[in-house]
């Protein structure tokens, strides 16, 4: 009886530090019993570190990816190239703008290996959109993911690389992940990592604890 007391005290504790609403969503699922909901809490937790990576892997290669196109097609310094530009979408222009920023808040040199680095994930993601085809990846797509399978379209690989994003958003801000079919999640972040660069997919998969983290689900 006393240790269930702490439990609860524990609980009602956390329920202030962490929030109602955020730690119910695991209350819930646990069918209501606080002590394997703060066990699917942690749990919840320990998923995201596992994912860190292979979605570290896919963000890293695909940005370096689709860099070499845009250097290819506007010049090293592609990011203040105007063709690049009149062609970049709003949303992609206030990317560069923020990351441009933060270099020079920093005092570090403003390079395009510095930008790249600085870029968010949705950058990337978002330079694979359509309107980009034409101009871009309508020529140089395959020298570009000269991995990605013949049978696979940019259609495919933005949609891929988009799915992996949302999963690593959701991670990154310490949204629940435990309903989702992890097990296909990694899946498929392993599938976009072969279409960049299988031999950094082999490499990654024998040192990635995705798998073995999800057999430990509460």
């Amino acid at each position: 009886m006393a240790g269930e007391e702490v439990q609860i005290t524990l609980f009602e504790t956390l329920r202030r530090s962490i929030s109602a609403d955020r730690l119910g969503t695991y209350l819930k699922a646990a069918g209501f019993d606080q002590q394997r909901a703060l066990k699917l809490y942690v749990w919840n937790a320990y998923m995201g570190e596992a994912f860190h990576l292979p979605v570290q892997g896919v963000e890293v290669a695909l940005r370096n990816c689709v860099n070499a196109g845009l250097c290819i097609k506007f010049g090293e310094n592609w990011w203040e190239a105007p063709s690049f530009l009149k062609i970049a979408d709003h949303e992609r222009k206030g990317d560069i703008e923020t990351a441009i920023k933060r270099i020079r808040n920093r005092k570090l040199p403003l390079i395009t290996g510095q930008l790249v680095a600085t870029l968010s994930f949705g950058f990337w993601v978002g330079v694979l959109q359509p309107r980009y085809n034409p101009d871009v990846w309508s020529s140089l797509l395959r020298g570009s993911f000269p991995d990605l399978p013949v049978d696979k379209s940019r259609y495919d690989l933005a949609a891929s690389a988009k799915r992996i994003a949302d999963l690593r958003n959701r991670i990154w801000h310490h949204e629940p992940i435990f309903r989702m079919d992890l097990s296909d999640e990694y899946r498929a972040a392993m599938e976009l990592l072969g279409w960049l660069c299988p031999i950094k997919t082999e490499w990654l998969r024998p040192q990635c604890r995705v798998q073995q983290v999800l057999r430990q689900k509460p």
